[in-house]
Formats: structure tokens, C-alpha cells, sequence
């Protein structure tokens, strides 16, 4: 038992050195290459450590628990006694200073490295300006030029950080979903439509950094520009982000020599680039977030309207199904005892009174069946839409009345409505006719039903209008808005007296027009 756990620890022990070794070649053949790089672009080999190099470990220590910063420490002091034994120089030594004083910088820096993605960001702009001036301080005393310094440590930790951020967020933040037998069916579907535009983009700049005319020069730190705009557009500031790499391997590739001023420009551009993608980016992405949160509290309105129009349906029936079975019996009860007080008692003034009696439950129960009616239309279960509504045209009697009314009914798609919308607009169309018996004094009514996308209710009658800024003082009308806002419609009221005309339906010559737009659910 004893030696099978001594081989597991050794085991374990094993497999942790290999990992160390493993990730302290990786990381320093990584950060030879990019002091490589960097002296390549600066042309001075101790500048280039604090630019890409310094950066790397920077990010990668604040991204990796303390207890794992071991790897990155060896590989920079490898890397440090390896080019000063082979340049045969002390020049390099100082900066293992600056990499000691800068591990406690970091550690305070990670206990305050939580959060939102802005607050991350913001806190990694505070530990790359902090580790710049550092860097220019303690270079200053080797007759180094502080501003230089630090402009060229600030820059590397701005390109540097924020990918180390991200490497960070996709590999161990974001959920991978493992390949197993069920993804047979489903092929890996790769985004080459981004790789092509990344590579086109890395192309476009090469070839403008290296082949512009002398004269537009100044010009070509402007064309960077345009990576990063598009970029932080399409995919926020971590496009922003990538687009300023983009620049930095299109600089590097296209670079033949650089004067001092020339490189304090273009890296004071790419500070600048860099700031402002990753602000733009953000900005961006802030405003995409609060559309999505928008568009999920609409989404979410709208349930909520539904449910609250099911509900009220819902109350509607049961009350009109309580009023049926309740008050219909009663008024049987009493036609039943009228008409035998009619046959026990001869005498006539008994029998007025018993059929006073019977035609006063008559009436109640007329009355009772129109409130039922209005409560919950039957016939909305019985028949399709239009007829309903022609039905209710046919109920308001306005041929009596000598109205004209004209019916359009346009569903070229014999689209289906939801059975809640189907409700809504038939309460909107039957309110509508009554405010227009009722207060018009109209002749001709003009009704109009188009069903695509959305739904259209316009109604337009040649009454006496009525002044439509004046307050609303009625119920009708302002259910009518309440209703149509809660769906998310529009509803718009013209009448002859306010000069205001829809200018989706031509009205007739005088009277008001009501339009109403409804979201096909």
C-alpha cells in the first residue's frame, strides 16, 4: 500500500517537472523571439527587453496565480544572461532590477483585478503606465532618455496586456464543449469569411507601409487607422485589439530603417491607436449590450402583455360564463313563477302585474346576453375574423342609422393571427364604431384591414372631428391607446379640425382618422 502511494506522488511530482520545463522552454523561446523583434524594430537591444519582452511576462504574471509565476521569471533572466554572455556585456543586468521591483507591483495590482471587462482594462492602463515610469526612472540613471523609455515599455504593455487577457478569458473563462460521438452529424463549421478579412487586412497594410509615395508618409500612420476602426465595429475592443496587432506585424514587416523621431512617431501612433480602438470598442460594445438588454426587456414586455391579455380574456369569459349559468336560471326562475301566478290568479290586475313581471326578466336578460356579448364574443369561436367583424356592423345597425360604411378586409398571404391579437383588434374595431355612432354624426365610414408583417386597423369617417389636443376626457379612447401601447403599436388620431392627416391612407374630404399598427405576435 505504502509503495503504491509513494509511485503516485511520484507520479504526480513527475508530471508537474515536465510541465515546468515544458512551459519555461516555451516561454523563453517566446520571449527571445520577441526581443528579437523588438530589437529589430528599435535597434537597440536593452529598450527592446522593456518593449515586448517585459510585456509578456507582465501579462502573464497577472493573468497566473503567484504559486505558477516561477516559469516566466526563469525564462526572462535565461534569456537576460544569455544575451549579455553572448554580447559580452553588463548593460543587461540592470534590468533584472527592474523585473524584481516590478513582481510586487503585480502581486498588489492582482488583488484589485476583478470585475467587469472595463474594470480589468482600466486597471491594466494603470499597471502599464505604472511599470513605464518605472522602467524610465530606473533607466535614466544609465543615460537612458526617460520619455523614450517609458513611451517605448508603455506602448509594448498596451499591445501585450490586453492579449493576455483575452488568451486568458477564451482558454479558461469560456465553456468548451467537448467533441463526442453526438457531433458526428455535425461538421465543425470554421469562420474563414474572418480569417480571409484578417488576412487581406494584414496584406493591405503591408503593402501601403512599403510601397507608398515618399510624399504621403505622414499619411501612412492614418491608414492604420482603418484595421482598428473596422475591427472594433465588428467585434469591439477586442477587434480594436487585434487590429493593433495587425498594425505591429505590418510595421515590422515593412520597416527598413527608422530614424529615432521616426519610431517616437510611430510609437507614440500606436499608443494612441491602441487607446482609442480599445475606448471606441468598448463604447461599442456597451451600446450592443444595452440593445441586447433592450431588446430582452422588450421581448419580456411582450410576454408579460400577452399573458396580462390572456388573463383579462381569461376573467372575461369566466365572469360572462358565471353571469350565463347564474342570472340566466334566475330569470327562468321568475318567467316560471309569473306565468304560474297567471294561472292561479284570473284577476286582471294580477295578470298585468305577472306580465309586467315576465317582460321586465325579457329585458334583463336582452341585456344581460349584450354584456355577455361584449365580455366575451362568442362568435370569435364560431367564425373566422372578418365575418365577426362584419357581424358587428351588421349589430350596430348602421343602415338604420343611414351610415354608409365600406369594409376592406386585404390577407393576401392568409396569414394566421394570434388568437390574443385576434381579440384586441376586434375590443379597438367595435370601440371605434361606437365612439363613431355615438359622437360623430358620420354618413360614411371607411374600414380598412391589412394584414402582412404588422397589422393595420385604419378607420375614417366624414363627421363633425373633434379637436385633438384637447385633453381626452372619455375612457374609450384612452383604453384604446393603453391597448395598443401595451402591444407596442402605434396609434395615430387625425381629425379635419387639427389639419393632421395620415399619410398612409388618403381620408376622406372631412372627419377623423384613426390608424392603428399592431405587431403580428
Amino acid at each position: 500500500m505504502w509503495n503504491s502511494r509513494i509511485s503516485f506522488i511520484k507520479h504526480i511530482n513527475l508530471n508537474k517537472l515536465f510541465t515546468f520545463i515544458y512551459s519555461w522552454f516555451l516561454l523563453t523561446c517566446s520571449y527571445f523571439c520577441l526581443w528579437g523583434v523588438a530589437d529589430y524594430l528599435l535597434h537597440d537591444s536593452r529598450l527592446a527587453f522593456l518593449f515586448l519582452p517585459f510585456a509578456l511576462r507582465l501579462g502573464l504574471c497577472l493573468h497566473l496565480r503567484p504559486t505558477l509565476w516561477l516559469a516566466p521569471l526563469l525564462a526572462e533572466i535565461s534569456v537576460l544572461l544569455l544575451v549579455s554572455w553572448a554580447e559580452h556585456s553588463a548593460a543587461y543586468l540592470p534590468l533584472l532590477l527592474l523585473s524584481a521591483v516590478s513582481f510586487p507591483i503585480v502581486l498588489f495590482s492582482q488583488s484589485y483585478y476583478q470585475g467587469k471587462q472595463r474594470s480589468k482594462l482600466r486597471l491594466q492602463g494603470i499597471l502599464a503606465l505604472s511599470i513605464s515610469v518605472l522602467n524610465g526612472l530606473v533607466l535614466v540613471c544609465l543615460d537612458a532618455s526617460f520619455a523614450y523609455t517609458m513611451l517605448v515599455s508603455f506602448t509594448g504593455a498596451l499591445l501585450l496586456l490586453p492579449m493576455c487577457y483575452l488568451l486568458q478569458d477564451f482558454l479558461f473563462t469560456r465553456q468548451w464543449i467537448p467533441l463526442t460521438a453526438s457531433f458526428i452529424h455535425h461538421p465543425i463549421a470554421l469562420r474563414s469569411k474572418h480569417i480571409v478579412v484578417y488576412t487581406l487586412l494584414l496584406i493591405l497594410n503591408i503593402l501601403i507601409q512599403t510601397y507608398l509615395p515618399d510624399e504621403f508618409n505622414r499619411f501612412s500612420l492614418f491608414f492604420l487607422a482603418i484595421p482598428i476602426i473596422l475591427l472594433a465595429y465588428y467585434y469591439g475592443w477586442q477587434g480594436a485589439l487585434l487590429g493593433s496587432l495587425i498594425n505591429s506585424v505590418a510595421l515590422i514587416a515593412s520597416t527598413q530603417h527608422f530614424s529615432h523621431l521616426d519610431l517616437s512617431d510611430l510609437l507614440l501612433s500606436l499608443c494612441a491607436q491602441t487607446i482609442t480602438g480599445i475606448f471606441l470598442g468598448l463604447a461599442i460594445q456597451h451600446q450592443r449590450e444595452l440593445n441586447q438588454h433592450l431588446g430582452m426587456e422588450l421581448m419580456r414586455n411582450r410576454a408579460l402583455t400577452q399573458q396580462l391579455i390572456s388573463s383579462e380574456e381569461s376573467i372575461r369569459q369566466e365572469i360572462a360564463r358565471e353571469l350565463h349559468d347564474q342570472i340566466g336560471q334566475n330569470i327562468t326562475a321568475i318567467r316560471t313563477q309569473a306565468s304560474i301566478l297567471k294561472r292561479l290568479n284570473p284577476h286582471p290586475q294580477e295578470q298585468n302585474n305577472a306580465n309586467m313581471i315576465e317582460h321586465l326578466s325579457l329585458n334583463i336578460y336582452d341585456t344581460v346576453k349584450g354584456l355577455l356579448n361584449r365580455l366575451r364574443p362568442r362568435v370569435l369561436d364560431d367564425l373566422p375574423l372578418p365575418q365577426v367583424l362584419q357581424n358587428v356592423l351588421d349589430e350596430l345597425g348602421l343602415t338604420q342609422q343611414h351610415i354608409h360604411c365600406q369594409f376592406d378586409w386585404h390577407n393576401p398571404q392568409q396569414l394566421h393571427l394570434d388568437p390574443r391579437l385576434e381579440i384586441t383588434l376586434y375590443r379597438l374595431y367595435q370601440e371605434a364604431l361606437n365612439n363613431i355612432i355615438k359622437h360623430a354624426q358620420a354618413s360614411q365610414i371607411h374600414i380598412a384591414i391589412h394584414i402582412d408583417q404588422q397589422v393595420i386597423l385604419s378607420i375614417q369617417d366624414n363627421g363633425k372631428g373633434f379637436d385633438i389636443h384637447q385633453p381626452v376626457t372619455g375612457l374609450g379612447l384612452r383604453g384604446m391607446q393603453e391597448r395598443v401601447a401595451l402591444l407596442g403599436g402605434e396609434f395615430q388620431l387625425s381629425s379635419s379640425t387639427a389639419n393632421m392627416r395620415s399619410s398612409s391612407i388618403q381620408p376622406l374630404t372631412q372627419g377623423t382618422s384613426l390608424v392603428i399598427t399592431l405587431p403580428r405576435f
